[in-house]
């Protein structure tokens, strides 16, 4: 596992990105976070990237609470635990075959998680894992999934990790996804709306006194812009 810690002088934002998290995915994402690599660092705060956290490792989902009990999984937390990333991007890829579940409607019925929207070019992107958003390990966190054959994705997945590059806020970068995907960011957001309507309801059927929020009343879900409270 190679980290490559890209960091400005100005302060800013700390943007965490990691590729291949489990199976043979790394070989994929190795290439072509490699590449982004190569394009340079962040013009304000810090920009981590794990091309591929495992080249080759026994596939556990990383939607599974058991996944952080493997190798991978424990290098992730530390990871996160690290960097205190305000953004966290993972990067995933897939087989053809599985287009279809990944995208289905009924994803969040049989996976508990909702279904990916496709940006273009086969590239889908939605929420992170539910333990890690749970975890509170970051502000914002986004999954994305590239096909494993073929590089027409490629140029899709970095011209959005340059956005989370670029951009100096979290709202900067929620605002140039919508500039460059309007459609599709309206509905991978309200998709997420729903998902956290569907914890708050899991949550309360197991015990009627909990929420999806803190002690403090937060809702450990919000995309908070932390630029003028938290610096590289």
């Amino acid at each position: 596992m190679r980290v490559y810690a890209l960091r400005s002088r100005k302060r800013g934002l700390r943007r965490l990105v990691v590729g291949g998290l489990h199976g043979r995915e790394g070989v994929v994402t190795k290439r072509v976070l490699e590449r982004f690599v190569r394009d340079g660092g962040p013009q304000s705060g810090t920009l981590v990237v794990v091309p591929s956290l495992c080249l080759r490792a026994r596939y556990v989902s990383t939607l599974s609470q058991r996944y952080l009990e493997t190798k991978e999984g424990r290098r992730l937390v530390c990871l996160l635990r690290r960097y205190r990333p305000d953004v966290y991007v993972e990067v995933h890829c897939y087989a053809k075959k599985a287009y279809g579940s990944l995208t289905s409607p009924a994803r969040l019925d049989k996976k508990g998680v909702p279904k990916l929207v496709e940006l273009e070019r086969g590239v889908l992107i939605g929420s992170s894992p539910p333990h890690l958003l749970l975890a509170g390990l970051f502000k914002l966190g986004m999954t994305v999934e590239i096909p494993c054959r073929g590089r027409e994705s490629e140029d899709v997945l970095l011209a959005l990790l340059r956005a989370v590059r670029d951009q100096d806020t979290i709202g900067g970068i929620l605002s140039q996804l919508e500039t460059m995907y309007p459609k599709q960011f309206r509905e991978a957001v309200e998709l997420y709306q729903r998902y956290l309507d569907y914890l708050e309801d899991k949550r309360r059927s197991v015990d009627p006194r909990s929420s999806a929020r803190d002690p403090q009343g937060r809702a450990p879900f919000r995309v908070d812009d932390p630029a003028s409270s938290r610096s590289s």
